[in-house]
């Protein structure tokens, strides 16, 4: 009895092993090419699409909408840029690791330096905006100062695309991150009201503090292995970021972390064109 069972078992157990689906059996994935200067990371950098129909608010530092972020992946993004200084030495570190980001920039230094604007699009990141002149927050103005704050930055940085190529021109993104993170409710609904996102953070690694490369190292590091996921802030206006981000990244890549870019889906900058800001009044 003992051993009919033991065979009616152990067809079972051969049945299911047949029945279950084997990926490498199955499947013929291509292989992902390898970044020539970063053998550990590939060699192009998927995008995270973010639907801005309506003005979502994206980071979880504030909001509860990540952006769809899956485990183990991170998303560069640097504020209050362009910086003649340290944006350059920046964007040769993300060719060198083949990474592309999202930079939020500063209308008034964007005026100062399209070429640099020019130069992030150029090289294949995406450009939010950061207000006209990075007032400590936005809370403490007007309603109508703050938007002519939000209208002035955004017409910086199409001025600076104006002569740019066709397809550098769609870098600029419907998307507004709030200075020092100081949102506003009713500014949302406004930027809601033209499909322009509000982009937060998960975390930061406190490289606008009077602090060192390594302390700023330590400190993202620590934020991200305690989240495990998510859109990072740094500063492209900060010496001490660049000096510590081509060992913070090859340490990330080590740990099993993958980077991704923040994007809008090509439907948002539809909507958003559908819906433009006014940007005469905003222009000085």
């Amino acid at each position: 009895m003992f051993l009919r069972y033991s065979y009616i078992l152990g067809g079972l157990m051969i049945g299911l092993v047949l029945a279950t689906p084997v990926r490498a059996a199955t499947q013929d994935p291509t292989p992902i090419a390898a970044c020539p200067t970063d053998p550990l990371a590939p060699a192009e950098t998927p995008r995270v699409e973010i639907d801005t129909r309506n003005g979502p608010t994206i980071g979880t530092m504030q909001y509860r909408d990540g952006g769809g972020l899956r485990n183990k992946e991170i998303a560069l993004t640097f504020d209050d840029g362009p910086n003649p200084d340290v944006t350059p030495r920046i964007l040769d570190i993300l060719d060198k690791h083949c990474i592309k980001a999202t930079f939020f920039m500063v209308g008034f230094y964007a005026e100062a330096r399209p070429d640099l604007v020019r130069e992030v699009a150029a090289r294949g990141h995406i450009i939010g905006t950061h207000t006209w002149s990075h007032p400590n927050s936005l809370r403490h103005l007007s309603m109508a100062s703050a938007k002519t704050q939000i209208k002035r930055g955004f017409a910086a940085i199409k001025t600076a695309l104006a002569s740019a190529p066709p397809s550098d021109r769609t870098a600029l993104a419907p998307f507004f991150r709030f200075p020092g993170l100081n949102d506003k409710k009713s500014l949302i609904i406004w930027l809601g009201d033209h499909n322009i996102a509000t982009i937060s953070c998960s975390f930061g690694a406190d490289d606008w503090k009077h602090i060192n490369a390594n302390q700023v190292y330590a400190r993202g590091l620590g934020a991200i292995e305690s989240e495990g996921r998510g859109i990072l802030i740094l500063h492209d206006t900060k010496p001490h970021t660049a000096d510590m981000l081509s060992r913070f990244i090859v340490t990330l890549e080590r740990r099993g972390y993958r980077f991704v870019q923040l994007a809008p889906k090509p439907t948002s900058r539809t909507l958003a064109d559908a819906t433009p800001l006014d940007l005469r009044n905003a222009l000085p």
